[in-house]
């Protein structure tokens, strides 16, 4: 069974009168049993049912299940949980039900489940491990964040099921603010900052059974935390005993919704976790996803990983705080500066979601602290008279547009200051206080695009330093809801003449560097590749790259991937700008670090240098165009059986039928035709009823288009927009193809076949063109120059071929190449009827073809500089110098020219 059908199988079982005979056995059956399986586990001398235990059901390895009596599914639980049986076969699920209430565990993981019996079948996911099927589980997550948060989200959705009400726009903010003040008391009550497991201890003892009076009992204690124990005299005795918060967190109206049992349950089991554990690095994003349904298909993927994070803050600042403590390290003087230094240290996240930057930004600077204070220690003999750190939070600022993410940022910092007080604790033998709640972290709860950025991080006074950071959202024009639409051009508007296809992420590399110019700030954020490649590099990084502005640091293009079910990768690049007129540069490219000179918009260690389209190629190529734009409304395009019933009617038709594709056909080798006809062949196509219609019906449709230049098209029918062939062949170069290919796919045809405008045309070019197009170099700078369409290339002629950089060949440079060009040709021929999307695929490219593809690389890269290249950053390094002298040549040209 595939889980569509365990879903509605387990529908079907709860749909049912509940049987606590019968129960075990039919969810066998629902879970993928056959019959003959499900026949095998009742009673019986060889009965498939391992458990002892009357009524239940234990099938080995896959799920133990029990009836309970009413009201006592937990009870029934406990019983699976500490069964010698369950140790000794393992089963993936431990299930209970009374027939009104599910309570079911992950027993490898700990996760649990509570539902209504008539709700079984929502929670189908939960089961899948009882069919066989793999739960998808994060390996690089705390495990214990993934535990929590995932109770925390059943709670959160159970207390919306019991008070719709809250679940609405005007009290969702309450219901977020609820669960913000819960998961600080559970986190203080298992870090000692309330006594031992005081909140869970007042709460069930004043709750009455299964939680009937909890909202009451947790308002109460909300209303104490933030009163000090003298003025709680009107609140109940009971409260006396909770710690005075403040802070802010407690304040305002200490409401609480209802409890019923399954809500009373996941709170239970939320208390039970070690919340001592919690990660604070990702913890904030996990707790987000809480209130959240889009993100909580695959709860806790949603966070810039720490590794990712590292990336933007070593180069942005760490790695030279390292440098000045490695510097300091045997002079006390020095190092007293360095602690003034990271007192005066700022960190601003304009897009901070839930603080996974700020948390991380906060612990690695705490370290450093830790670091120096335990060196002064050893070197002056002397003990700090004060124990305290002198990073605030104050000094950890964000914007947040969705106020759980704000309120959820300044718990995450609370939890990671906390963490860090306890580590100096236990390194200096002395406490810190941890109550009442200090000044947290300044997290606005605005648009980041709209807010002046001065009022979220004000500049900071002498000595200060302000570093910009974070992962700001990454949306296509294609998907931004109106909201953002006005948000992105409120930023563009009046600075760039084209800014509409720039990702989302442009607005605020923009901002941020206006925020640097103004304050003498460093940034670093994390981007789309599609920053910096294409035709908005020029537009865009012109602007960023003003006043002085530099790029200090890059990551070139990396796979951006979590551990999420679904997986999707993108292409990030991380950009650290300064103002600086000049310094060196480093720039990163997997593993490896560079130091250079400069690095330009296209993160290459070359040229300042902006490539522009133009209309013929700067380094004399043939001249390449766009195949043909058919606005023929399906009239003038035939599938095969098409064309076999159009001259099976009238064989002179096919004088005017040729074969015909676009990128599709040539990548995979698809068959489709089209009627060619010249005009002086028109009277002679018209005579042929079945051609005549089809051009009636194209005169019909274009007539009536709403596009002027479509109307006028309307005066010729018979033929495409364009009407271009060759006299004996064309090399077709498609206009977009997959990132996975080692190679741009490119096709030599005859003259009987017409391109489409979704190939790029070289009519009756030399055969050394095909060298040319299929190597790594060319590759490498149209995946540079032209950008990507999503992940797949998208080539251009004007801005990638007539701009493509090659020496001066010659004759017998040019020779070798054809010979080149025919060596690649004829080894695919050798793998017919293998499609270009077959030979090319990197994992089955046959090793004669890969090898033909390595004597070309090998061949064209010796004739730009004696050698290969030993990597593709070399490749665009050297393609760039070349652009840029040639740029500079003719510019040069032009002046004398004018001058003249």
């Amino acid at each position: 069974m595939n889980p569509t059908e365990i879903s509605d199988a387990l529908e079907a079982l709860c749909a049912t009168p509940f049987d606590p005979d019968e129960f075990g056995y039919a969810f066998a059956a629902a879970t993928g049993n056959a019959k003959a399986t499900v026949s095998k586990l009742r009673p019986g001398k060889r009965t498939l049912n391992k458990s002892k235990i009357p009524g239940a059901v234990l099938m080995n390895r896959r799920f133990y299940c029990i009836p309970a009596e009413p009201g006592c599914a937990d009870v029934a639980m406990k019983l699976l949980a500490t069964d010698k049986k369950t140790a000794q076969h393992k089963p993936e699920i431990l299930i209970a039900t009374d027939g009104q209430e599910v309570v079911a565990q992950h027993l490898a993981s700990g996760d649990t489940l509570r539902c209504a019996f008539e709700d079984l079948h929502h929670h189908f996911g939960f089961f899948l491990p009882a069919a066989g099927m793999t739960r998808f589980k994060a390996a690089e997550e705390n495990e214990v964040d993934i535990k929590a948060t995932g109770k925390l989200a059943k709670l959160y959705d159970a207390l919306i099921k019991k008070n719709p009400e809250w679940g609405v726009s005007g009290r969702r903010h309450d219901l977020n603010q609820f669960m913000t003040r819960l998961i600080f008391c559970l986190f203080a009550e298992d870090v000692d900052i309330f006594p031992k497991d005081q909140f869970s201890r007042l709460i069930v003892n004043h709750s009455g059974e299964k939680g009937v009076e909890a909202h009451l009992v947790i308002r109460d204690a909300f209303a104490a935390m933030n009163l000090p124990k003298s003025d709680r005299s009107h609140l109940p005795a009971w409260t006396h005993e909770l710690e005075y918060v403040n802070g802010g967190l407690f304040a305002g109206k200490p409401d609480c919704p209802v409890f019923d049992p399954i809500s009373w349950g996941y709170l239970l089991d939320a208390a039970g976790e070690d919340w001592r554990k919690i990660n604070p690095d990702i913890f904030g994003s996990m707790i987000q996803s809480i209130a959240d349904a889009k993100r909580r298909s695959e709860l806790g993927m949603h966070y810039t990983s720490v590794p990712n994070i590292l990336k933007v803050l070593g180069p942005l600042f760490l790695d030279d705080l390292d440098a000045a403590i490695g510097k300091a390290w045997d002079r006390p003087k020095a190092l007293e500066k360095v602690l003034i230094r990271l007192a005066n240290i700022r960190v601003f996240d304009p897009a901070c979601g839930s603080g996974n930057f700020l948390v991380v930004a906060y612990r690695e600077l705490r370290q450093r602290e830790m670091r120096v204070m335990k060196r002064l220690v050893e070197l002056t003999g002397q003990t700090f008279m004060k124990l305290s750190s002198s990073l605030k939070l104050s000094s950890f600022h964000g914007i947040e547009i969705t106020d759980f993410g704000a309120e959820t940022a300044k718990l995450a910092l609370f939890i990671a200051e906390y963490q860090a007080n306890a580590e100096m604790s236990e390194l200096f033998g002395a406490a810190t206080e941890s109550l009442p709640l200090k000044d947290g972290g300044h997290i606005a709860r605005a648009n980041a695009l709209r807010l002046d950025w001065e009022t979220a991080c004000p500049p900071p006074g002498p000595g200060g330093e302000v570093y910009v950071v974070g992962n700001p959202p990454f949306v296509g024009t294609t998907y931004r809801n109106d909201e953002q639409k006005a948000d992105f051009k409120s930023v563009f508007e009046g600075r760039l003449e084209s800014y509409g296809r720039l990702d989302f992420v442009c607005a605020w590399l923009l901002r941020a560097s206006d925020y640097v110019k103004k304050h003498d700030a460093r940034s670093a954020l994390i981007a789309t590749s599609s920053t910096v490649q294409g035709a908005s590099v020029e537009p865009l990084w012109s602007e960023i790259l003003s006043d002085g502005v530099r790029i200090s640091f890059a990551h070139r293009s990396f796979k951006w991937r979590n551990n999420a079910a679904r997986n999707a990768a993108v292409e990030c690049v991380i950009v650290g700008v300064e103002k600086s007129p000049r310094g060196s540069a480093r720039l990163f490219e997997g593993d490896n670090e560079r130091t250079v000179d400069f690095i330009n918009a296209y993160l290459i260690p070359a040229p300042s240098v902006f490539v522009s389209a133009s209309r013929e190629s700067l380094f004399g190529l043939p001249s390449m165009r766009p195949g043909n734009f058919p606005y023929d409304f399906g009239y003038l395009i035939l599938t095969p059986e098409e064309r076999d019933r159009l001259v099976s009617s009238d064989p002179r038709a096919s004088k005017f039928i040729r074969k015909f594709g676009g990128s599709r056909e040539v990548i995979h080798s698809m068959e489709r035709y089209c009627l060619w006809i010249d005009d002086a062949d028109l009277q002679e196509a018209k005579s042929i009823k079945d051609i005549s219609a089809r051009m009636e019906n194209v005169q019909i449709q274009r007539s009536a288009s709403k596009d002027a230049g479509t109307r006028r098209l309307a005066a010729r029918p018979h033929q495409f927009r364009e009407h271009a062939s060759p006299k004996g062949h064309a090399i077709l170069v498609p206009r977009t193809s997959s990132e996975n290919r080692p190679y741009l796919p490119v096709e030599r045809v005859g003259a009987d076949f017409v391109s489409s405008d979704n190939n790029h045309c070289l009519f009756d070019a030399p055969e050394w063109c095909i060298a040319l197009i299929a190597s790594r170099l060319h590759l490498v700078w149209i995946g540079t120059v032209c950008g990507k369409l999503k992940s797949d290339f998208r080539y251009s002629n004007t801005l990638g071929w007539n701009t493509f950089p090659v020496p001066r060949f010659t004759q017998d440079q040019l020779d070798q190449l054809s010979a080149s060009a025919r060596a690649i040709l004829k080894t695919r021929y050798m793998h017919h009827p293998k499609t270009i999307a077959e030979l090319y695929d990197p994992d089955k490219m046959p090793d004669d073809l890969r090898e033909v593809h390595r004597q070309n690389d090998e061949l064209l890269e010796s004739m730009y500089i004696g050698r290969p290249f030993r990597n593709d950053t070399e490749r665009l390094e050297k393609l760039f110098k070349l652009y840029a002298a040639r740029v500079e040549k003719i510019k040069s040209e032009s002046q004398r020219k004018g001058a003249a």
